[in-house]
């Protein structure tokens, strides 16, 4: 087999995790591939070569000049790279602010670039569609409609599957169906991953609980913050950081963002209520370029409110517990979760880290 050198950046958590995934992927099929990357943990681990940290910057929307400087920093070292080590292929993982200028770069060297995870140019900015155009070779998509969209604009695309249907064990048991006197429900609280969405969104979670407590006898578990001592006290709720998705699979409710983690709860069958909370800066930089009806993924794809969103101004503790009382509701809650079910029908077949793995070795 050809003993590739190949070079994969991911700039967020949630790409990182499909990157490494892919990686090992490549790994399995070809032993021999050397792997180069810039990234976060997760990459660090499984590359040979690890170029910089692009994931523990947090960078999102309008960036603070430091960022900048230091993404600028990262993108030389990355061109150094590729001259000193030219690879034979290039993978980008979603994160188009910055990749858009590594595969331009690689297109002057005339290295091909395979897109994995797809920019969200159907929710903002679909005028990036006809730059990716211009600088890659394939783009591997995750959601259906994608492929067509790419298509239809000259872009060679193929729709591999949702890297989450690995990743998301499907819940089985359901023997709680909403609220009752003698079945108090267990509520997750999900601040996010990066830091300056997990300061905006823990005061509003805790005051939300605490409105939740004073009406049912609930419990709360707040995921991805494995202790309280940097946040706002309370006795009600529990903090796990384990990313173990068994213990998520015990609660009945969810409180979240609109990002990865809202897909990855609807895979499991378990009803939310969305929120986010942005600096005014970006969010009225964003509202301004966003051209769909709703931030949540699970209500884009199903084209309708699934799960009520409250962002930015309308995240309002007191609305969050009433639409959670009412989601809890046992005349809704079964059908609920069933609907939820449903979206993993639409994201692929099982086994999409191998078939991009796949398509990018052998074309």
């Amino acid at each position: 087999m050809p003993n590739y050198r190949i070079f994969i950046s991911a700039g967020d958590l949630s790409g990182e995790v499909h990157a490494s995934n892919l990686i090992k992927e490549i790994k399995k099929i070809n032993p021999l591939c050397f792997v180069s990357s810039t990234g976060g943990n997760n990459l660090k681990a499984i590359s040979d070569n690890f170029i910089d940290d692009i994931v523990n910057i947090n960078a999102f929307g309008f960036l603070p000049i430091k960022q900048i400087f230091y993404l600028r920093k990262v993108l030389k070292k990355i061109k150094r790279h590729f001259f000193e080590n030219r690879p034979d292929k290039i993978i980008l993982v979603d994160y188009y602010g910055f990749h858009i200028h590594v595969a331009r770069l690689a297109q002057s060297l005339e290295i091909p670039v395979y897109y994995y995870v797809s920019p969200q140019v159907w929710a903002s900015r679909s005028g990036r569609i006809k730059e990716l155009a211009k600088v890659i070779k394939k783009m591997l998509v995750i959601f259906p409609f994608e492929e067509k969209l790419y298509k239809d604009n000259g872009v060679d695309a193929v729709f591999v599957g949702n890297p989450l249907i690995d990743k998301i064990p499907q819940k089985t048991n359901f023997q709680k169906h909403g609220f009752d006197i003698s079945n108090p429900p267990v509520i997750g609280l999900f601040p996010g991953s990066r830091q300056s969405a997990i300061k905006r969104h823990i005061p509003i979670l805790i005051e939300t609980a605490k409105i939740l407590k004073e009406k049912i006898n609930a419990k709360f578990i707040m995921f991805g913050v494995s202790n309280k001592t940097d946040f706002a006290p309370s006795d009600y709720v529990t903090f796990d950081g384990s990313g173990n998705f068994d213990k998520r699979a015990s609660i009945d409710f969810a409180v979240c963002p609109s990002g990865t983690v809202c897909l990855e709860n609807a895979l499991m069958g378990i009803p939310m209520a969305i929120i986010y909370k942005l600096s005014y800066f970006n969010y009225f930089f964003i509202r301004a370029l966003i051209k769909v009806k709703y931030v949540g993924i699970i209500n884009i794809l199903a084209g309708k409110s699934v799960a009520p969103e409250f962002i930015q101004f309308n995240a309002k503790p007191q609305k969050i517990a009433f639409s959670v009382l009412t989601q809890l509701n046992p005349e809704n809650y079964a059908s609920k979760v069933q609907e939820l079910l449903s979206f993993r029908q639409y994201l692929g077949a099982p086994g999409v880290s191998k078939r991009a793995a796949e398509v990018i070795l052998n074309r």
